[in-house]
Order: structure tokens, then C-alpha cells, then sequence
């Protein structure tokens, strides 16, 4: 194959995969202090690390995701500190019948989480299945990770526990 046709299947692909990122959808959301954000415009046009949580099953997904990405994208002091500048949120969804609890549980994880994550964990309540199905997130009991670029479009989704796999691929993509 020569050069030219192999550029230029290169630079199609790369438009089909820019021309197919999809937009995150609006979220409203409140912090732990009670200030309300919307996702993804409040999140000053950086990258972005977004993980959703439906359900208890689907934050206990999470858990072993806390600390990787605590000490890859949040710790200050670490190795890691200079390498990034993104975003990274937490968000608890609140939907359909959960959302008659919703209160309940928002006050005690805002009594029981440690100041140091008041920036990263958000509240949602709400609907949200036409985002979902947009989204393709057909299960309540995952959880979702998003990363998003600069201007709010999703550039790496997947869900499911942790990986050193995922990890390595989403801190390419949030790499400054």
C-alpha cells in the first residue's frame, strides 16, 4: 500500500472517531457542601475522569477504584502530581425509586466523608433514563467511568471494577 492511500485512510478513521464522540449529558449535581454544579460545563474546560454509581452494588464496584485513582489523580504530594491536570468526579445518581431514599443516604455519607473528597463526590436526583439509554448504560448495578475531553465530549468509556489496564488508558488520555 502506498503512502498516500494509507494516509488517507488514516485521516479517515481519525474523523470517523472524532465525528462519532458523543457528548456527556447535563447533570445537575450538588457537592458535599451543598453547592450545586453542572456537569460537564462547571468543569473549566479540562479533561475530565467521571464515574457514575446507580446502586450500593454499583459503589461497591467502585471501591477498589478509590485508591489508584486517589493516588495516580489526586494526591498533590505524590510522584504522580505533575503529570495531571484533570478533573476527577464521583457521581451518585439518584434515579427512579431510589430517589425516595435519596436524602436519607445523602446526609449520611455527608456526615461520614472525609473532607479531603468534599471537591470529588456529587449528588444527582433525578431522571435519567433517556441520558442512560443515550449513554448505552443498561445496567443499574455497574459502574460507568467516563472520560471526557476539554470541551465535555466522551473520549473513553468502560465500567466494571478496576484494572491496572483501564487505569494505564485513562492516564494516557488525561496525560498533560
Amino acid at each position: 500500500m502506498n503512502i498516500v492511500k494509507l494516509s488517507f485512510i488514516l485521516i479517515a478513521l481519525q474523523f470517523t472517531v472524532q465525528s462519532i464522540a458523543q457528548s456527556f449529558p447535563t447533570i445537575q449535581a450538588e457537592n458535599v457542601k451543598g453547592q450545586k454544579l453542572e456537569i460537564p460545563k462547571d468543569l473549566n474546560a479540562k479533561k475530565s475522569i467521571v464515574f457514575l454509581a446507580f446502586t450500593q452494588q454499583a459503589e461497591e464496584v467502585l471501591d477498589n477504584w478509590y485508591a489508584p485513582v486517589y493516588t495516580m489523580f489526586i494526591d498533590e504530594s505524590g510522584f504522580n502530581a505533575m503529570a495531571y491536570d484533570c478533573h476527577v468526579k464521583l457521581i451518585m445518581m439518584f434515579t427512579g425509586v431510589g430517589q425516595s431514599a435519596a436524602n436519607g443516604i445523602i446526609k449520611k455519607i455527608k456526615d461520614n466523608v472525609d473532607d479531603e473528597f468534599n471537591d470529588y463526590l456529587l449528588f444527582y436526583q433525578g431522571d435519567f433514563k433517556d441520558q442512560m439509554k443515550a449513554l448505552e448504560l443498561d445496567k443499574k448495578n455497574e459502574a460507568y467511568v467516563f472520560v471526557l475531553d476539554e470541551k465535555g465530549k466522551i473520549i473513553f468509556k468502560d465500567s466494571g471494577r478496576y484494572s491496572e489496564s483501564k487505569l494505564e488508558k485513562i492516564a494516557d488520555l488525561v496525560e498533560l
